[in-house]
């Protein structure tokens, strides 16, 4: 547990070599993505009685609980959603958590699995969609630590939303310091996120084959009042941006991370010289089945 955190910062100077962009690699955690850091200032506020705990997961906050439960003890519940990948299921389930895969069209879906599960079995819920832990986790640990490494050198912060607490907590860390820093978050077409931001409307009903960000409803926890836009990209964007980091960065990234760097291309003309700073997620690893 000690070891989560002190992530590397790298140039992107390859894919944007006219530009200054520099992401955060937060899949070389332990638990292989940022979801370490909240799980460990969630469990840190565990009460002394639960043995047991039970989250909602589209993958990677459940990889980090079911290692942090491995180290502290603990039993550990996972509901997940049917399109998780593969590898995730069988991550969580290598560190000896048990599984939910939920299907919304045949029964109830992930969230609702969760909360049931703690109420009936006494699990302690972390509920990474509803508690403010999970923005503070990023305001207190992954925002300082940011801005030590780039020496407070920041114009423009993009980040991927999904929960909606990595860049609720960074961004109000960012704008408490400099204030003239921009952030940006990026989400697949039809997400939720955008119209709490700017007045343009959802399209349609949301949908998407890139996991961990995006959402139908926007989750609680977002603070839209950090976030200065919204950007959508299409899937089709975000997966071709998966395979131009690995072959041409040498960066085997997630989706969330492509549909960031996708996000990023677009907003380039109207950035100029800006210091763009990004978050890397989790890792391509966990998706080779699916999107390689």
């Amino acid at each position: 547990m000690e070891a989560i955190g002190n992530t590397p910062v790298v140039r992107l100077g390859r894919v944007f070599a006219t530009a200054n962009v520099v992401a955060k690699l937060e899949f070389m955690n332990p638990g292989g993505s940022i979801k370490d850091r909240m799980v460990r200032a969630m469990l840190r506020k565990l009460p002394p009685e639960a043995g047991r705990v039970v989250e909602a997961s589209s993958g990677n906050t459940g990889a980090a609980l079911a290692m942090a439960s491995a180290v502290l003890g603990l039993d550990c519940e996972v509901a997940v959603p049917v399109a998780t990948s593969r590898e995730k299921i069988r991550r969580i389930e290598a560190y000896g958590a048990t599984v939910r895969v939920c299907d919304a069209e045949r029964g109830p879906d992930y969230q609702e699995t969760a909360l049931d599960i703690a109420r009936q079995g006494g699990a302690h819920h972390l509920d990474q969609y509803r508690s403010s832990l999970n923005s503070q986790a990023h305001y207190g640990d992954t925002a300082p630590e940011l801005w030590s490494q780039m020496k407070g050198e920041i114009d423009v912060f993009v980040c991927g939303v999904g929960s909606g607490g990595t860049i609720s907590g960074i961004g109000r860390y960012l704008k408490e310091r400099d204030p003239s820093i921009r952030v940006i978050g990026v989400e697949p077409l039809d997400s939720a996120y955008r119209k709490l931001v700017t007045d343009l409307p959802a399209n349609g009903e949301f949908s998407s084959a890139i996991e961990g960000v995006g959402k139908g409803c926007p989750s609680p926890v977002f603070d839209p009042g950090v976030v200065d836009d919204v950007v959508q990209v299409p899937d089709e964007e975000a997966l071709a941006w998966i395979h131009r980091l690995a072959r041409e960065e040498g960066i085997l990234a997630g989706g969330s991370s492509a549909c960031v760097a996708a996000g990023i291309a677009r907003l380039l003309p109207q950035l100029g010289n800006a210091r763009v700073v990004t978050i890397f997620p989790d890792s391509g690893a966990f998706y080779l089945s699916k999107y390689f």
